[in-house]
């Protein structure tokens, strides 16, 4: 069977969501857990860590599964902007952690900066192969 480059976006798409979507359960898991044994004390780093995958993941691969027209995202692309939420949410749980034991790191602050860094390379890149492609 030969499925189409919309059928193979299609189905690559519904994947990134459902996987966008169990890693935002699985980091809102650690951190419910993770504050519940931290006697009290907690972060909105690590509250919200869950949002980061949601958010910048699941939606915006539910946004190209719904639309009418498909939107082909080249493959170096994908792989950067997955990097970029991976980062951006590693980095959130990293920074919980460390205000919950109540200290900081300069490595929050590059977790962050990777992260936004890939992803804009990843939506510039995007941006610019689709005008190239017309």
């Amino acid at each position: 069977m030969t499925l189409s480059t919309s059928d193979t976006d299609l189905r690559t798409n519904i994947h990134a969501a459902r996987a966008y979507v169990a890693v935002s359960v699985a980091v809102a898991l650690f951190g419910a857990i993770y504050e519940h044994f931290s006697f009290g004390v907690y972060s909105y780093w690590m509250m919200y860590a869950f949002a980061v995958p949601l958010v910048l993941g699941a939606l915006p691969a539910l946004m190209l599964v719904s639309g009418k027209r498909t939107f082909p995202v080249p493959l170096i692309s994908r792989k950067m902007w997955h990097a970029g939420v991976a980062a951006l949410t590693v980095g959130s749980v990293f920074t919980g952690v460390l205000a919950i034991y109540g200290t900081s790191s300069a490595w929050s602050v590059v977790y962050g900066a990777a992260g936004c860094i890939l992803l804009t390379i990843a939506a510039l890149h995007t941006v610019f192969t689709s005008f190239e492609a017309k």
